[in-house]
């Protein structure tokens, strides 16, 4: 074995000895004990001789260092990379370090990222299924919802939207709704495309609450005839917020509907509240929450559940049913949920 290839041996080795026997010292002397030799002191990863075959992330990356919340960060330091989803490479530390001290390296290592503008990655809450989150995301959703009323049948909706954010606090949407109404004769068809825009206008200092602004325009591409779409287009400027209050997410959004050619009269203001909460602090864990939706005055609640489906948190799937309150007779009970995957997340756990 060449001198060069022991060096890995011996950073594993090392790191292994320290993660088994309790480690004193600052923050700061952490990092350069146990996190340089393989995160170099600038935190890029780059170091003179590499000591593992995984290339470690580069936490100067504002745009792949801030999405993440600080749990998801301490649960590698602490269980190690495989708890997450990421490289064996990386070895768990929680013997060997208290939570303060944890927190302390977590610190750390966001703080290299020093661009700012970039929201806390504490601010990027679970989604839920139709408020619209505050947070710009880099995703692909697909969302299902099954109708159904004693009087009028079935209906099917199946809408995919892809999502890509844009520099440090921008985001656009393209959403493509695939339709089959609860109508006498069945259609299946193309609804009405959509295009969307927003802009996180507030993340406080504290992590704690995040508000965005958005736009959004629907295009009348499905048939009115067919019960496909609304036959105008229709223009919707929309409002989100979130934040959390001890250990629960709260979410909320307002828009108005404001279709082109009819009249004022005619706009409908919608708005979505979100209660939830993690039932365990990793990826791949379990969300429980609940939904008031309303519009008009038509008015409903949505419980879900949601999971992540791999360690990495890139796939996760939700589920839930919505309850008509008010407006029965115009409401159906809808089964509702969505699969979606951050595609630029890994998948798959690394070796």
């Amino acid at each position: 074995m060449t001198p060069r290839a022991i060096v890995p041996v011996i950073a594993i080795l090392s790191f292994a000895s320290a993660a088994r026997a309790q480690v004193s010292g600052s923050a700061g002397e952490l990092f350069t004990r146990l996190c340089v030799r393989c995160h170099a002191e600038d935190g890029t990863g780059k170091v003179a001789v590499p000591t593992v075959k995984t290339e470690p992330m580069d936490f100067t990356d504002c745009r792949i260092a801030t999405p993440e919340p600080d749990a998801d960060w301490a649960l590698v330091v602490a269980k190690g990379g495989p708890a997450a989803g990421l490289s064996s490479e990386m070895p768990a530390f929680g013997d060997a370090l208290s939570a303060e001290q944890i927190a302390g390296l977590v610190s750390i290592l966001r703080g290299y990222c020093k661009e700012r503008g970039w929201p806390h990655g504490n601010l990027n809450f679970p989604r839920p299924v139709f408020t619209e989150k505050a947070f710009p995301e880099n995703e692909v959703v697909v969302l299902p919802a099954l109708s159904h009323g004693a009087d009028r049948g079935a209906g099917f909706r199946l809408r995919s939207v892809y999502e890509k954010r844009v520099g440090r606090r921008a985001h656009w949407e393209a959403g493509l709704p695939l339709e089959s109404p609860a109508r006498a004769e069945r259609e299946l068809g193309v609804g009405d495309i959509s295009l969307a825009a927003k802009y996180v206008i507030v993340d406080d200092a504290a992590r704690t609450a995040i508000v965005t602004g958005g736009f959004e325009v629907a295009f009348p591409t499905g048939s009115e005839q067919r019960g496909l779409g609304s036959g105008t287009t229709v223009f919707e400027p929309y409002a989100a917020a979130g934040t959390i209050a001890r250990n629960t997410y709260l979410q909320a959004q307002i828009k108005l509907e404001l279709p082109a050619r009819d009249t004022w009269d005619d706009r409908e203001l919608v708005y979505n509240f979100y209660a939830g909460r993690d039932l365990a602090a990793r990826p791949d864990g379990w969300t429980v929450g609940v939904e008031l939706n309303g519009a008009n005055r038509a008015l409903a609640f949505t419980p879900q559940i949601r999971k992540g489906l791999t360690r990495t948190g890139a796939l996760a799937a939700s589920g839930g049913v919505r309850v008509p309150l008010t407006s029965r007779d115009t409401q159906q009970v809808r089964w509702v949920g969505y699969l979606l995957w951050e595609y630029l997340d890994p998948v798959r756990s690394r070796p």
